[in-house]
């Protein structure tokens, strides 16, 4: 498909159980995976449905760079200094030196900010008529949300099971393996783990300790100023989706569940959040169990129900797809990359090139495929002063993470002189 046309982390390890809702599938790319995309935020995946044929066919043509609007560069923002963008040819795999970067500052300059007006000329236009945003745990890496398997810092490493209110077996087994608290086995047996270990993250969920960040911002923006979001699929289970208070519920799938939301394992009956809060531990008024919890999905838990419903209504008329902070190495979640049409683009924000293995193209022929490399809020608050929509951000600043308050102010800062 043209972009303008009227049509419209080194070795592989695979790991996969069988074809039930009872086993995790795992991916691990060349590209290896992020501190952030480490976390427990999309740790968590289940089996894989069937892909379900597009109604779209045909290969898409090969872009064009002055027609498509997307030039053959990836572009690269660091967290030095002075924010110098770094532009490389996508086949590289190394930007240039700082010394090149420096004498080539305004070319690259000049290529970035094209790349962006062109993306953000897509946007607009009435080619660009659905969008699916498929965000992992770089999406909330800014909002300080606890890391769950940093080394010697993360939860996992830091646990103390002795303290675990659990049988002394029960307590010997999560001290071997840390994982077995957020088993739905374990659960089922002894919901207290658990509920202890997430006691701090399902009370801050409620208190909002941690805040939606500028990527969040910039996809409810994509439904409150395009109207084009058809869904977020959200690997992350902070829940931080819901401060976007103009993101209808219905726009967003929780791939992994939500520590945001209180539901019963067994018969998934819903329970009011503040409720649950209240009490931590909760029988269910439905079925009496002591089962009542977040509804992240546990260790050897079935895929929500709305994932496969909603991903195959979703899919087919699909014309851009954004991959934000994602190793892309977890299923069902990374399907989505090759169950789109064939003629849906695909953006991908993030710090290093993944999703090979599943048919991303970084190469310069690529056909389909934009390369931002760069931090998930930097990359979206980019692209949200591109579209002319700083003044609306603006307006929130105040419940923004402190991190995305600088780089905003300081954007805005920015405006103010050139203006």
């Amino acid at each position: 498909m043209k972009f303008g046309s009227s049509d419209e982390h080194d070795k592989t390890d695979v790991r996969k159980g069988s074809d039930d809702n009872d086993n995790n599938v795992s991916i691990k790319e060349k590209e290896g995976n992020s501190a952030a995309d480490a976390s427990l935020n999309e740790s968590i995946g289940t089996s894989e449905i069937p892909q379900k044929t597009s109604k779209r066919k045909g290969q898409p043509t090969k872009l064009d760079p002055e027609k498509a609007g997307i030039p053959g560069f990836s572009y690269s923002r660091h967290d030095d200094e002075d924010s110098n963008a770094c532009i490389q040819n996508i086949s590289n795999d190394h930007c240039e030196d700082s010394e090149e970067e420096e004498d080539e500052s305004e070319h690259q300059a000049a290529i970035l900010a094209s790349l962006l007006d062109k993306m953000a000329d897509f946007l607009r236009s009435p080619l660009c008529k659905s969008i699916i945003v498929l965000a992992g745990a770089g999406m909330s890496v800014s909002s300080g949300i606890p890391d769950f398997r940093s080394a010697g810092v993360g939860l996992y490493d830091t646990l103390q099971a002795e303290l675990l209110t659990a049988s002394e077996l029960e307590r010997q087994l999560i001290a071997e393996d840390p994982t077995l608290a957020l088993d739905k086995g374990m659960f089922l047996r002894n919901p207290l783990p658990m509920l202890e270990l997430k006691r701090d993250f399902i009370l801050g969920t409620q208190e909002s300790r941690w805040k939606a960040t500028l990527a969040h911002r910039f996809v409810e923006m994509l439904h409150t100023k395009l109207g084009k979001l058809t869904r977020l699929y959200t690997q992350n289970i902070d829940g931080l989706e819901l401060q976007c208070k103009g993101l209808p519920k219905e726009k967003v799938v929780n791939v992994h569940g939500s520590m945001g939301r209180a539901a019963c394992e067994l018969c998934e009956a819903e329970v009011d959040f503040d409720e649950f809060c209240a009490k931590i531990r909760s029988v269910c008024e439905a079925c009496g169990r002591p089962t009542v919890k977040p509804t992240i999905v546990l260790f050897r838990g079935s895929m929500p129900k709305e994932f496969h419903d909603k991903t195959a209504e979703d899919l087919i008329d699909c014309d851009l797809l954004i991959i934000m902070g994602t190793s892309l190495t977890v299923s069902p979640a990374n399907s989505l990359v090759y169950r789109i049409p064939p003629t849906c683009l695909r953006l991908v924000i993030n710090n290093q090139r993944v999703g090979r293995m599943l048919g991303i193209d970084y190469s310069e022929s690529s056909i389909r495929d934009v390369f931002a490399h760069g931090h998930s809020d930097a990359m979206c608050l980019d692209l949200i002063d591109k579209l002319g929509w700083l003044d609306d951000l603006a307006a929130i600043i105040e419940e923004l993470p402190e991190s995305n308050v600088s780089l905003l102010r300081k954007r805005l800062a920015q405006k103010a002189i050139s203006s």
